[in-house]
């Protein structure tokens, strides 16, 4: 038997970070245009922190800390919605057929657990349907099946108790999970890391300044619809006319097994060089390098062939906003478990923290005279 090697330990748990936070954030239900309970979540842990909350008419949360007369304004969007369905039909014998809200694979959806919420807030739980394989042929077993094909058994006998339970056309369903730490502590597991990890963050900023004075104002937002087309980054940064914006989202981890090692957990800070949807402000991604090194923060830099995000929108508003995407990385996003690492989520909150306290009209002018 060979000896262990007693110099390995498991790592101890990274920096200052809010479980009971990041499982309330995770674990409340709120897919795409029904974002009202994370909104009030969202609410509860930062309004504290904030001179002033706000929503837009499509539903946003606005927490604003005011600045100097003369600083100037820069705006956090964590967008708040999840993915999920939405009930597309019942059937007569009280299965409900699914309509998606977001992306799918619909690989990792058979015999998952899943919420649905009804009009007047009433929770019940189904699972996805599968087939037995017993018997299975293999072009049978070897088929993603078709979202339309899918459906949700909620353990009723006929469309009449559906009907009785208050489920109707339109009602969301959401993943269903629970919050775990895992072995080593600073990986987290939960569902709907994307993008409640990135909304977290946004409120984290405005607790990290409660009892600081800055000349910059801030603007942390919880965007909606952001899964279904960044609706709510537009809304939000046209109300606020921000002077420079940054995104917090997730993007796709490729440390497992297959994949290129390229965008790792745990390293500190991504800078999202660009995606599908925008190309970031170099000045901005530089003055935040700049700053991580003279920190200590590591950090990794993403090109990101597909998806977007609400930096999308945002730097397009009015006469164009200066504006970057920061990512965290997670594994196995839009399915019902992502895991996430505790020194992305605290080395970000820590970097973005002090560029507040550092921006001020001199900042804004350096990065508006910027020459790309």
């Amino acid at each position: 038997m060979t000896k262990k090697n007693e110099s390995i330990k498991l790592e101890e748990a990274y920096g200052d970070v809010n479980l009971n936070m990041l499982a309330d954030f995770t674990l409340t239900n709120g897919i795409s245009g029904h974002e009202r309970d994370v909104a009030e979540v969202f609410n509860s842990w930062v309004k504290d922190s904030a001179d002033d909350v706000t929503y837009d008419n499509l539903g946003s949360i606005i927490a604003h800390k005011n600045g100097t007369n003369g600083g100037p304004k820069i705006m956090f969007a964590g967008h708040i919605d999840e993915i999920g369905f939405l009930v597309r039909d019942i059937e007569p014998n009280g299965y409900l057929r699914i309509h998606p809200v977001g992306g799918w694979w619909p690989h990792v959806l058979l015999s998952q657990p899943v919420t649905i919420q009804t009009r007047d807030g009433k929770l019940y739980v189904g699972v996805v349907g599968s087939k037995a394989p017993h018997g299975m042929a293999p072009a049978v077993r070897n088929k993603v099946m078709d979202i339309k094909d899918l459906f949700v058994d909620l353990g009723v006998a006929s469309k009449e108790e559906v009907e009785l339970l208050g489920i109707q056309i339109g009602d969301p369903i959401t993943p269903k999970a629970d919050f775990h730490v895992l072995a080593n502590p600073n990986y987290l597991m939960s569902k709907a890391w994307d993008n409640r990890i990135g909304a977290a963050i946004v409120v984290d900023v405005l607790r990290e300044l409660q009892n600081e004075s800055t000349d910059a104002h801030i603007y942390s937002v919880g965007t909606v619809q952001e899964e279904v087309g960044l609706r709510g980054a537009k809304t939000a940064a046209q109300k606020i006319n921000p002077d420079i914006a940054i995104t917090i989202d997730t993007t796709i981890a490729t440390d497992t097994p297959g994949e290129d090692n390229r965008i790792k957990l745990g390293v500190g800070t991504t800078f999202e060089v660009m995606d599908s949807s925008y190309i970031g402000h170099k000045g901005l991604m530089y003055h935040l390098q700049d700053l991580a090194d003279e920190m200590g923060i590591d950090y990794q830099f993403e090109v990101l062939a597909a998806g977007g995000t609400d930096s999308g929108e945002i730097h397009k508003v009015h006469d164009g906003v200066i504006t970057l995407s920061i990512s965290i990385p997670t594994r196995y996003i839009h399915s019902h478990y992502g895991i996430v690492h505790r020194k992305d989520y605290a080395d970000t909150v820590k970097l973005l923290a002090e560029f507040c306290r550092r921006c001020d009209a001199n900042v804004l002018t350096e990065l508006t005279n910027y020459k790309r």
